[in-house]
């Protein structure tokens, strides 16, 4: 994980933020620049879309409407003390990146989004420094 910040805020009735998009980038370690701007899309157009693009990466995506928490890396989703839904990345019950400038993070989590390798032979284990400690990959 390489926290990447937001570029675009969420402004009402103008734009809206790409914070889910900072959040993906953040989880492959990517520059926002290569995440396609979903968050330009239509409200039935933008999940489809990102599901065929996580598919020619080799992830699958898993969703739960709820509050979980994993000990692996994922995004989480809620409402930000602005009021607006946020995507932030956390790792087990622990936010790890907040892409808002404020980094104020979330009143309440209620979905977590996980990444899922298609094929999993293809990640080598490594470890990594982790704000809990070193972790496995």
């Amino acid at each position: 994980m390489k926290p990447v910040d937001q570029t675009k805020l969420h402004i009402p009735n103008k734009q809206r933020g790409n914070c889910m998009c900072a959040a993906l980038a953040s989880l492959l370690e990517f520059d926002i620049n290569d995440v396609p701007k979903f968050n330009e899309l239509g409200e039935y157009e933008w999940y489809p879309k990102l599901l065929d693009w996580l598919w020619s990466l080799g992830f699958y995506l898993i969703c739960w409407d709820c509050e979980v928490y994993l000990p692996v890396y994922f995004i989480a989703i809620g409402t930000s003390i602005r009021g607006f839904t946020h995507s932030v990345v956390y790792y087990g019950e622990k936010m790890v990146h907040d892409p808002h400038p404020s980094r104020a993070g979330l009143e309440k989590v209620t979905s977590v989004w996980v990444l899922l390798p298609l094929d999993p032979a293809k990640y080598k284990r490594t470890f990594n420094k982790h704000p809990l400690g070193y972790v496995e990959n």
